[in-house]
């Protein structure tokens, strides 16, 4: 069997928020709202749009909101419209914030006020405090001997580049030098933002005085620990959405995420990601909501630093991109009536025709983009193709180098004709030709229902300052983290928007890692239970009662699982992208049965004080029942969840063969290389980081790293013929990999005293597909001829099964109940890359 990729990359081409005023909590429930609207609006795929999109709200050139009495009045109207079955029902449905009428119309008012500090409420610190214990417990979680670990291949490419950056930064100025050997953005090691990130808590630790100068394992995992950590508290901004116990055990399946909380302690860019991309869903969710300036700019920063971070990006865009563009056509035809007057004698299968074109309109979408989209695919197939043939890669190459030429020219003249039109704006509004607002709507804004539109009600009302500023704000961010401080501004501008998607989609040829179109249907059930489960309840939940936010959830959630099982790279790494929107669904899936006991159990407590419960409606012992079920299956999958995630986190971290998320990972051994390179120098130099150091090119990551402060390293490389380069026998210390190992071992054992160690290790691969065997009929071009045995008969006896063996349920099932409770391997255990000192025998203890 084939070894895994023990190198993710190829080295032979590498040279808290703000938390918002009480005031916000004031919109209306989604659900009661849509709800509400069912008879003048029935389509099914719009019940829940929220209110502040309900009135015909622009705001004035600077940002201001402004409110007529007349939309006021419609807003009152509208909220008591609210059938009180509707309330009610609502009510047991969802736990979402109270509403007041009368507060929401004083909430449109314009204050005319700036920025005033005020102490929080007792209200507000009630509402935040559950919060701030799950980003506490989430913190503790990420940042728990975070140092522990040994740096992984690509953690440890990440820490020594941004050391690179570090001292590059200390003399910045010499940087703009065109011969200088600067820190450059290279799509190889992914976007430039974690190297600044890292190289800003090195600098930062650096003057607080911490050991080894600010540098070491637990130094370089910050941000990233920082980060995943802020995704915990990313729910309460949405918790009009959510609901309250809706975000309440979003932060907390986000916190205890196996997934998350391992890539959280792992300085790699996906735990990056998404935080931003989750940051960007909540900005653009509030905006909606808001219509405030703040959370546009929240959004567009979001979306740079993550196209800053990884060229996944493209996959979020074409994930979100294609749900914006579904709202749009569905906000577009729902003001065309289909079948809305139904006579009284028409057939009942009537009912179910839709009341206007809207979901005739998306289906026809859906029709017309398929094929386009089947089409895209196969031409980035082709185009991958291309670009990776040795024959045209070179005009390939030059046909980017060109691309990148054009936008450096035009993107300045982009920046001149921004600029003008701001100036002309400010000196029209300076001078007062602007039109005043004065409640009308105007323009394409006029023909928009704001009610039934929401989404086409936002984009054409939005100022023309919001759209500068936050455009203003992301290309800021894309320039700064790119030019990397502006000293490679022509190279960063190219690169940065052409280089990221040329190697993008290289290496959906090249499919890194090389893993079944399956793996994340394996590997998510084994470490995430919990989430898992509840996830796929919170799907049916919303498909059944649906809002936007709540499909949107499904979409991203179905769309990331399709689009990562797609991708030519398939690495445990990339699960956090599904795992993240699963757990928003996980939180959707468990809120219903939640509430429910909280009901049950307040009316029970009120019952047995005496003490009149009002109007709510006495809840039943069965639904109460059921809901108690609910909550004890929860318990009993939140277990192996949390087992899952102490194993992998704290126990097997860098043992690969007993965990599949633990991929070719650095084992320990790599600390016993240094102790044994720290006692030769000791005994030669006093313990000063003068010794000369051998480093076979194979063994060059981690240790270019680990030998950092050891300035006297050199880096043996193996030539093109993969031929081992000889050892000067002076040489006091030699580091060498699994590819020279068994030649050096040979060569030089007379010389020096070698100790042999596991330099990685990776999980059995045997769930993959079988090889393909060579025959007359099929050469096996394009297909593998190395694998597995196939995924049912890997769980059920492991990588060696009998001959003519099946499928066997009650096997697969005790080798996965070992696995979780007892870490016994699935399959074998013996994969590994190992390395060797080599130790002079004259300095050899």
């Amino acid at each position: 069997m084939k070894r895994p990729d023990t190198d993710t990359r190829r080295d032979e081409h590498i040279p808290q928020p703000t938390i918002p005023d009480e005031q916000t909590q004031l919109e209306p429930p989604e659900e009661a709202l849509g709800e509400g609207r069912a008879e003048t609006q029935p389509e099914a795929l719009d019940p829940a749009l929220p209110l502040e999109l309900s009135h015909a709200e622009v705001p004035g050139a600077g940002g201001e909101r402004a409110a007529s009495a007349q939309e006021q009045e419609h807003a009152l109207v509208a909220t008591r419209e609210v059938a009180p079955s509707e309330r009610e029902s609502q009510t047991l449905e969802e736990e979402q914030p109270s509403f007041e009428a009368e507060a929401y119309a004083e909430k449109l008012q314009p204050s005319g006020q700036g920025f005033t500090f005020k102490l929080p409420s007792r209200e507000q610190v009630i509402a935040w405090a559950p919060f701030l214990g799950l980003v506490l417990l989430g913190a503790i979680l990420r940042f728990w001997n975070l140092g522990d670990k040994p740096l992984h291949h690509d953690e440890s490419l990440h820490a020594y580049y941004s050391l690179m950056l570090m001292h590059n930064m200390e003399n910045w100025l010499s940087c703009f030098s065109p011969t200088s050997s600067c820190y450059h953005y290279d799509p190889l090691l992914h976007g430039p933002f974690q190297f600044h990130a890292i190289a800003l808590v090195y600098k930062i630790c650096q003057l607080l005085g911490f050991s080894d100068n600010g540098v070491n394992t637990t130094t370089v995992r910050i941000a990233a620990a920082t980060l995943g950590t802020v995704i915990v508290g990313l729910p309460f901004f949405i918790r009009d959405y959510l609901g309250k116990y809706g975000a309440l055990l979003a932060s907390f399946l986000l916190a205890i995420s196996p997934s998350l909380v391992y890539f959280s302690r792992f300085a790699r860019e996906d735990i990056y990601m998404a935080c931003f991309t989750l940051l960007l869903v909540v900005s653009m969710a509030r905006y909606c909501r808001d219509r405030s300036l703040k959370w546009l700019i929240t959004g567009s920063v979001a979306f740079a630093l993550s196209y800053a971070t990884k060229e996944a990006t493209f996959l979020t865009v074409a994930i979100l991109g294609s749900f914006f563009v579904g709202l749009v056509v569905w906000d577009i035809a729902v003001r065309f009536p289909f079948a809305q007057d139904i006579p009284e004698g028409a057939p009942k299968a009537a009912k179910f025709l839709p009341r206007t074109w809207a979901p005739l309109a998306l289906l026809v979408l859906a029709v017309v983009v398929a094929p386009v989209a089947l089409t895209f695919f196969h031409y980035m197939h082709v185009v991958s193709l291309y670009i990776n043939d040795p024959k045209t890669q070179p005009l390939a190459n030059n046909f980017v180098a060109n691309l990148k030429n054009i936008t450096v020219a035009i993107v300045p003249w982009l920046g001149i004709a921004l600029g003008i039109y701001v100036l002309v704006i400010l000196m029209l509004e300076y001078f007062e030709k602007l039109p005043v607002y004065d409640g009308r709507r105007r323009g394409v804004a006029k023909s928009v229902d704001p009610v039934r539109q929401p989404l086409l009600d936002v984009v054409t009302t939005m100022p023309w300052m919001h759209w500068v500023f936050a455009i203003l704000c992301g290309w800021a961010v894309f320039l700064i983290l790119f030019t990397v401080l502006f000293t490679n501004i022509r190279g960063g501008i190219g690169d940065g928007i052409w280089q990221g998607l040329y190697y993008w989609l290289q290496q959906q040829q090249v499919a890194r890692g090389e893993q079944p179109w399956y793996y994340y249907f394996m590997l998510i059930p084994l470490y995430e239970q919990i989430g898992l489960v509840f996830g796929l309840v919170g799907v049916v939940r919303c498909l059944r009662r649906p809002s936007r936010f709540r499909l949107f959830l499904v979409y991203w959630f179905v769309g990331s699982v399709f689009i990562y099982s797609w991708a030519g790279e398939k690495m445990p790494w990339l699960m956090i992208h599904m795992t993240m929107p699963m757990m928003l669904l996980a939180a959707l899936g468990l809120q219903p049965a939640v509430v429910t006991v909280m009901d049950w159990a307040c009316q029970r407590l009120n019952a047995r004080a005496s003490t009149p419960v009002g109007a709510s409606r006495p809840l039943s012992s069965g639904r109460a029942f059921g809901s108690i079920a609910v909550l004890v299956l929860a318990l009993l999958l939140l277990v192996p969840t949390l087992q899952n995630m102490f194993q992998v986190t704290y126990v097997h971290a860098a043992d690969g063969p007993h965990e599949m998320m633990v991929y070719v990972q650095t084992t320990f051994d790599v600390n016993k290389v240094m102790a044994k390179v720290d006692a030769v120098d000791n005994k030669l130099y006093h313990g000063e980081k003068k010794l000369p150091v051998s480093v076979v090119s194979d063994a060059t990551w981690p240790f270019a790293w680990y030998l950092r402060d050891y300035h006297q390293t050199t880096f043996l490389n193996i030539d093109s013929q993969n031929v081992c380069p000889p050892l000067s026998t002076n040489a006091p210390v030699v580091i060498v990999g699994g590819d020279c190992l068994a030649t050096y071992k040979t060569l030089y054992k007379n010389q020096y005293v070698v100790s042999t160690y596991h330099m990685r290790t990776w999980w059995d691969e045997g769930y993959k597909p079988l090889p393909c065997v060579p025959t007359n009929t099929n050469n096996c071009a394009g297909q593998p001829t190395w694998g597995g045995v196939g995924p049912l008969l890997w769980l059920s006896y492991g990588d060696t099964p009998p001959a003519h063996a099946q499928f066997n349920l009650g096997s697969a099932a005790s080798h996965v109940w070992n696995w979780w409770w007892y870490r016994q391997a699935i399959g074998s255990t013996d994969g590994s890359y190992d390395m060797a000192i080599l130790v002079r025998k004259d300095l050899a203890t």
